[in-house]
């Protein structure tokens, strides 16, 4: 879960944000009122948060929107949804713009807590499957020899449940350990596409550029600038 809540003079802030298969869930904030919105996106945009209100957002995993709320999405595009109003979310909204930024946190987490209860365990043999390929960058052959199913399976199960296809659960994985390993390592950008799956750099650049709109060199000055500012 997380925030942005500045008092700055500027007006407006722009985030770029990177899919990874999962959804976020966020909660605007104003002295006027609060309103909350499901937004999934397949590839890479820009955020743009207005700096006089508050935002509170919380990151799901994938499948959590159709568990938690009924919302399925397609893989095809960027999607900003409309949650299903209930009494207990409409309470929540009606509390959050008088409350504390501390106390707003608690709101949301007693809330969620509630949605959860309701929903159960949903999707728990699929959700350790997604975080293993995650984790351990398993292509979509491998990852379905490994579940014991044809590859046709496995793809028809995960748009069934999640929206999107083996293929681009790899891709996103690639994309978020590149982005880790630019930041976090001083590697060889050639040693990077093979630890990141890519046949070679020349793979790599195109690959990432494609997904992040950025070559894997520019993604790493700009984020290394704004750590060392």
């Amino acid at each position: 879960m997380g925030g942005v809540d500045t008092n700055r003079n500027e007006t407006f802030h722009h985030e770029k944000l990177y899919p990874d298969a999962g959804s976020s869930l966020t909660f605007e904030i104003s002295p006027h009122g609060a309103q909350v919105a499901f937004f999934y996106h397949a590839s890479v945009c820009t955020q743009r948060w207005d700096l006089h209100k508050r935002y509170i957002s919380v990151r799901l995993r994938a499948g959590a929107g159709a568990a938690l709320f009924g919302i399925r999405v397609e893989s095809t595009g960027n999607q900003k949804l409309s949650i299903p109003m209930t009494s207990a979310l409409a309470r929540l909204l009606s509390q959050l713009p008088e409350a504390s930024a501390a106390v707003q946190l608690r709101l949301i987490e007693g809330w969620l807590e509630g949605v959860c209860k309701h929903a159960g365990n949903v999707h728990d043999k699929w959700s350790k499957l997604l975080t293993t390929a995650f984790t351990s960058l398993i292509p979509p052959q491998q990852l379905a020899a490994q579940q014991g199913m044809s590859r046709r399976t496995l793809e028809r199960q995960l748009r069934n449940r999640f929206g999107f296809s083996p293929n681009q659960l790899y891709g996103f994985a690639q994309l978020r350990h590149a982005r880790t390993q630019l930041i976090t390592t001083q590697a060889e950008l050639s040693d990077i596409a093979l630890r990141c799956g890519f046949y070679d750099q020349a793979h790599f650049t195109n690959s990432f550029h494609e997904r992040a709109l950025e070559t894997p060199g520019q993604y790493r000055t700009r984020k290394l600038s704004q750590i060392s500012n």
